[in-house]
């Protein structure tokens, strides 16, 4: 499962990368394009993108400074709390988001050409309940036994 799971991520990383640089977005980092679709479906911060991708906040935070001197993101204060900064993006990184969507969309529909809908919508579940073990404490996962 581990390998499927690794191949099929590589479907999604190759079209995305492919699509932005046909865009002509070839600056984004490796690890950039995650942040900018993650940053296009409800915003951020940098002490949220530590956490999704298990790195520190410095290592986030220089993959957004990163990300702001490219001009994929600017950083905004939050409104409700001055101390704090959020991540937006600015309208480039919103054209390279727009890549993103559609390469990913192209790769749902090839999958879905491949094996149905109701394959795909089936497999969700089962993503969704790895999603879930990746972010349990390691103390509260279930024995499999």
């Amino acid at each position: 499962m581990p390998v499927l799971l690794a191949e099929a991520r590589l479907a999604y990383t190759s079209a995305i990368r492919r699509a932005l640089s046909d865009a002509g977005f070839d600056d984004i980092p490796r690890a950039g394009a995650r942040v900018i679709g993650r940053i296009a479906v409800g915003g951020t911060n940098v002490s949220e993108v530590a956490e999704v991708y298990g790195v520190s906040k410095q290592a986030a935070s220089q993959l957004v400074d990163t990300l702001v001197a490219r001009g994929y993101v600017e950083r905004i204060p939050d409104e409700a709390d001055r101390r704090r900064m959020l991540v937006g993006l600015s309208e480039r990184g919103e054209a390279a988001a727009a890549e993103i969507k559609a390469a990913v969309a192209g790769v749902d529909a090839a999958l879905e050409e491949l094996v149905g809908a109701a394959a795909v919508t089936s497999a969700r579940p089962v993503l969704g309940a790895l999603v879930e073990i990746n972010h349990q404490p390691p103390g509260d996962r279930r024995d499999p036994s």
